[in-house]
């Protein structure tokens, strides 16, 4: 006889080894690169600039393109600057500040949230465009269909509100010193399949979907999705314990970009890195395809 196929896992495994608690570390090389590139770029542009209004004039008119040449190249290395600062993992941790009872009211609605497990298929077909000399294809989408998996029942296995909450507030314990710190808070979501049966079901919930629109067009692709309500798209927050009270003005975006604003942002992280410990949270869902059968003679 063929041996079983091996199981495959949910879309969403848990994934124990993900979650950590420890001392906030430094890891800003991009932002060290940009900030020392930016100052070397104005100094390389003010350098020798004289004083006094005639001299200034004077200044300007004299290879006024090499001067502008070196402008440009500072505005340049701006726009990268910000744009790094923009894309931080620092001002999304500084956007999002909740005192301790709001991180575990957010637990708590995450823990109580049912599962939501959708799929879409996007039938499409490529067609090919001529301008001028140049040939290219470009993608068509012609439909777009939806559908979510119809389980039977679930429940949380995350735990319990209590180990969740102990578990970012033990973080600020991690370390060289017990002290009060923020907390930055990354969160996970995982799905588990209750048994072998439920397993089944979803694959082949999701092949039969795919089937009845496959013949739509010539392609299709088919996205899986898992979602819970109210749920913090950006998985990320920073979590302030009691003892420790408001984070204050300074981390806030306002806060942040002022910083950023006078090229301090390396600084600026590293000092919010020190006050920080970091855990990872993870809300698990375990789901099977039937409702479990009520024992017998219960009403």
């Amino acid at each position: 006889p063929k041996p079983p196929p091996p199981p495959r896992r949910s879309p969403w495994p848990s994934d124990p080894a993900a979650l950590v608690m420890e001392r906030a570390t430094p890891k800003h090389w991009k932002a060290c690169f940009f900030s020392a590139l930016l100052i070397g770029s104005v100094r390389s542009a003010v350098v020798g600039c004289p004083c006094g209004l005639s001299k200034w004039l004077s200044y300007i008119s004299v290879d006024c393109e090499s001067r502008r040449a070196r402008w440009v190249s500072v505005g340049i290395v701006a726009c990268f600057y910000v744009l790094e600062c923009g894309r931080s993992s620092t001002l999304r941790y500084v956007r999002d500040v909740r005192a301790a009872e709001a991180v575990d009211g957010f637990l708590k609605n995450a823990l109580d949230a049912p599962p939501v497990i959708t799929w879409a298929a996007s039938s499409y077909h490529y067609e090919r465009s001529r301008r001028t000399t140049d040939a290219s294809s470009r993608r068509v989408v012609t439909s777009v269909n939806r559908d979510a998996w119809s389980f039977g029942a679930w429940r949380d296995a995350s735990g319990g509100l209590d180990a969740l909450a102990s578990r970012w507030r033990d973080a600020c314990f991690t370390g060289r010193a017990a002290r009060p710190s923020l907390v930055k808070i990354r969160l996970r979501k995982a799905l588990v399949f209750d048994d072998r049966a439920t397993e089944r079901d979803y694959h082949g919930q999701l092949a039969a979907f795919a089937r009845a629109h496959r013949h739509r067009d010539v392609h299709l692709s088919v996205e899986q999705s898992y979602r819970l309500k109210d749920w913090d798209l950006d998985e990320r927050m920073l979590g302030v314990r009691r003892p420790l009270g408001a984070p204050g003005a300074l981390w806030t975006p306002g806060g942040f970009w002022l910083f950023a604003g006078l090229g301090l942002t390396v600084p600026y992280r590293a000092l919010l890195e020190r006050r920080c410990a970091v855990a990872t949270l993870e809300v698990v869902k375990r789901v099977r395809s039937r409702r479990p059968e009520a024992p017998a003679g219960s009403d």
